[in-house]
């Protein structure tokens, strides 16, 4: 816009956006001149640019590789709270995942505190809600605790007794450790009968082949994130769970449909009392977790790390990376 410390210089698309110093700021200047945020979704290139100096600072550290670069003295790493979920998305019009029991079940069958403890290697924490316990309205309605007996039950009471397929998208490095867990999931669902064929994406095609109308959806499974940046609890369920956000209007790619959770939702982003809105969001949480529209995962952690050099790099809970008083020592 021209107004912050830094205007923008060039992108180049996939590669790297630079920003420079802005002359007419009117705050006090940046010490820095440019900054260059550069898109590499390979783990272990950002690691290898971090360690020979070629970037300043990298994001989504892979858990495994945290104590390597504790042990190198001119890297600090750095983790910061996120207010991001991750799940998996279900698209609830079409069989079996139009059947509650169904997605119940996937949920039981996904031990998400292993995820937590192994592939994330403690950067997280499972999910107890479709919202992280920061954002206003949270109330813990779950989790859906590791029990794939229960899920077996569940897919025979539904006609499944022996198990089904499926396909489940996802994305290659936007989210931590996103490969491995998918992965992980493909394994555990095998455990109750259930074959996942996984298919990776690039990411702008995966959210455009995601974000369609139901009827041109060919998406069964796919894995996503949220980030509520607003702190509030309407911008982390509604966009996704309100009937009136499927494409084109928002992004209810799972194209979930209560009529007790939009009826929840309308009236609590309407009502400007504090406790009454806590009330409405405490009972939409609970029926969105009842009717399990996704699988839900884990709350994410940041982990990110920076030379030691550096000075003054903010590293914000809504996963931007503020620059203005960075410096290099």
């Amino acid at each position: 816009m021209g107004t912050g410390p830094f205007v923008f210089d060039n992108w180049a698309r996939g590669e790297q956006i630079v920003l420079r110093r802005n002359p007419d700021f009117w705050g006090t200047a940046p010490v820095i001149e440019t900054v260059t945020f550069r898109f590499v979704p390979e783990d272990a290139s950002r690691l290898v640019m971090l360690e020979t100096g070629e970037a300043h600072a990298i994001m989504r550290v892979p858990p495994k590789d945290v104590p390597r670069l504790q042990g190198d003295p001119e890297i600090q790493v750095v983790k910061e709270d996120s207010v991001r979920v991750i799940y998996i998305g279900f698209n609830t019009q079409v069989p079996p995942f139009n059947d509650r029991r169904v997605r119940q079940a996937l949920n039981y069958a996904i031990d998400k505190q292993a995820i937590v403890d192994t592939i994330l290697a403690g950067a997280g924490s499972v999910s107890t809600a479709p919202i992280v316990p920061a954002v206003f309205g949270y109330h813990t309605v779950g989790p859906y605790p590791f029990d794939p007996a229960r899920a077996r039950q569940l897919l025979a009471e539904a006609g499944f007794p022996q198990g089904f397929r499926a396909t489940m998208h996802h994305p290659t490095g936007r989210y931590m450790m996103d490969v491995t867990i998918v992965e992980s999931i493909q394994s555990m669902l095998r455990d109750v009968g259930v074959e996942l064929e996984l298919v990776t994406m690039e990411w702008a095609a995966y959210l455009a082949f995601l974000r369609v109308p139901p009827a041109e959806a060919k998406h069964q499974m796919f894995m996503l994130g949220w980030g509520c940046v607003t702190l509030d609890a309407d911008y982390g369920i509604y966009p996704l769970l309100h009937s009136s956000q499927w494409p084109p209007a928002g992004w209810g790619v799972s194209y979930f449909k209560s009529d007790l959770a939009d009826g929840l939702m309308d009236r609590a982003r309407t009502t400007p009392e504090r406790a009454q809105r806590e009330a409405l969001y405490r009972d939409a949480l609970t029926a969105i977790w009842e009717e399990a529209p996704w699988i839900f995962l884990h709350n994410e952690v940041q982990i990110n790390a920076v030379r030691a050099n550096v000075q003054g790099l903010i590293h914000h809970p809504l996963e931007n990376i503020f620059a203005w008083n960075a410096r290099i020592e």
